[in-house]
């Protein structure tokens, strides 16, 4: 704790948050497509030409176990599941912004799609959203329609994680899910999967977690380190946007933003953080746990 506070001491004051959330979400996104091309060597799935280009960059230290021959023939789904040449691809919440960076990277890297199915609300259910695998209609999510895909990502809060994904990979015909949400990054026995750190973890599992952006951004430049010399204490200092509070803490930020340039108000008025948000940087992300770290703080160590 000491060396946090004093980490904390010097924080400028007047530093900008930012709006946008953009590049972590694109990691994170990237991440959870990457896991499925782990899962696929660690099953035993010998890819195609156009999963090769997507898996042929990780680095070596992260390459999963062998492979198992690809002669032999499986009798339950949770084994076949990933052994095949194209994925049924279901994405619940594809039409929010972590969702769609996910069909973006999908589309980015080729992924090998044999079909795409988009789940979503009640609100969102009929609409037709263009990819690059063609239009795809929205459907209304049911735990039975997310079982029938091969892997299912799950762009949703935790709540909503927490109620569905366990359900839906259950048994031998249910699906591989890659969660997004932070629902199951403290649980035992789900794997936080980091492709290029831990890719073989995932090694036959059903339910996979994704660290948040902050971890696996952070990971990804210390794990080389911690490989050749081995690292024993880190301090990590994050800033991070006023859009991980969502749409709400995104509007507070630009309305406080505009109410002092204008000269309406010399102080932002603040409901979602703590403290007014505009020019400032504040030593508060999520809720404080009861070891007196921040929720935030406590998804870096874990």
């Amino acid at each position: 704790r000491s060396s946090l506070k004093s980490t904390r001491r010097n924080t400028s004051k007047w530093s900008f948050p930012s709006i946008s959330k953009t590049s972590t979400m694109k990691f994170n996104s990237a991440a959870a497509i990457l896991a499925v091309g782990s899962l696929a060597n660690t099953y035993g799935f010998t890819p195609s030409s156009s999963v090769s280009s997507f898996t042929s960059h990780r680095q070596s230290l992260a390459r999963p176990s062998a492979r198992l021959p690809t002669h032999i023939q499986h009798t339950s789904r949770s084994a076949t599941t990933l052994s095949m040449s194209t994925f049924k691809v279901g994405i619940v919440g594809a039409t929010g912004a972590v969702g769609k960076e996910i069909v973006g990277c999908l589309e980015k890297r080729d992924f090998p799609v044999d079909s795409l199915r988009i789940f979503g609300s009640e609100r969102s259910a009929g609409k037709e959203v263009d990819t690059k695998f063609g239009k795809v209609k929205v459907e209304l999510f049911s735990e039975d329609a997310a079982r029938e895909c091969d892997v299912v990502f799950l762009a949703v809060d935790g709540d909503f994680s927490l109620a569905h994904a366990e359900n839906i990979c259950a048994g031998d015909d249910g699906a591989v899910v890659i969660d997004n949400s932070s629902a199951f990054r403290y649980k035992e026995g789900i794997p936080l999967v980091v492709p290029e750190i831990n890719a073989e973890a995932t090694k036959g599992k059903k339910l996979i977690a994704n660290p948040n952006c902050t971890t696996a951004i952070g990971l990804m430049a210390v794990w080389p380190l911690h490989k050749l010399f081995g690292l024993s204490k880190m301090i990590m200092s994050t800033y991070q946007a006023a859009s991980g509070a969502g749409q709400p803490g995104m509007d507070e930020l630009k309305e406080g933003t505009r109410a002092v340039l204008s000269g309406e108000r010399d102080v932002a008025e603040n409901k979602i953080f703590a403290h007014p948000l505009p020019f400032n940087v504040i030593p508060h992300i999520d809720k404080f746990m009861e070891n007196g770290y921040t929720k935030e703080e406590m998804k870096v160590t874990w």
